[in-house]
């Protein structure tokens, strides 16, 4: 069996420019970084339990104001099995030898020390990746023609709340080439990560 792989885990909002910094760290890295992500593993799931289907109190209902605006997701058993299923998945390609980058929205609190938890024991960096919030929403307009999901407003203060992190990457500050150069400078510096193992300990 080959040493375990890194896993480098980007937690930030919707439209935060997770995605292409994992696309600019692949480009980079000689050896591939496998991406998985929350938007992937959604779709694997049933489109009954989602959004507002007649299972959604099982899987993720979108809870939406009179205007259609979100407010908030409520995690369903079928969700939270999913959310732990993310980071247990990234775990066990990595421990078979594979250096993996996931693309994540830690909405939850209890989502961290469970995180932490699927991680125990491997070379596991949390990079927060973030831009302004008026950034975000322009984002998410351009990628839905013009509609906004609503996710920056219900969630963009809980998803970078805990402020324990490994990397700090700002996209809104920077292009998508230098930010993908920032995270690499700091994989091949072999810095050690911190935050999920403070997760891990403050959880007890």
């Amino acid at each position: 069996m080959p040493p375990a792989g890194t896993v480098v885990y980007l937690n930030g909002i919707a439209a935060s420019g997770k995605s292409t910094l994992a696309r600019g760290l692949q480009a980079r890295w000689p050896e591939p970084y496998l991406h998985v992500g929350l938007d992937w593993i959604t779709e694997t799931m049933p489109r009954r339990f989602l959004f507002d289907g007649p299972d959604a109190d099982l899987g993720a209902r979108w809870v939406t104001d009179g205007d259609g605006r979100l407010l908030r997701i409520d995690a369903g058993p079928y969700g939270e099995r999913l959310l732990a299923g993310l980071p247990r998945l990234a775990a066990a390609l990595a421990r078979a030898g594979n250096h993996v980058i996931v693309d994540d929205v830690l909405l939850y609190p209890w989502r961290f020390a469970d995180t932490a938890a699927a991680l125990a024991g491997l070379d596991a960096h949390l990079v927060e990746v973030r831009c302004d919030p008026e950034t975000a929403r322009a984002r998410g307009r351009a990628r839905n023609h013009g509609g906004g999901s609503g996710m920056t407003d219900a969630y963009y203060d809980a998803v970078y709340a805990h402020g324990d992190v490994d990397l700090r990457i700002d996209t809104g500050a920077e292009d998508p080439d230098a930010c993908a150069e920032r995270l690499v400078a700091y994989l091949r510096s072999g810095a050690a990560p911190g935050a999920f193992g403070r997760f891990a300990t403050a959880a007890g």
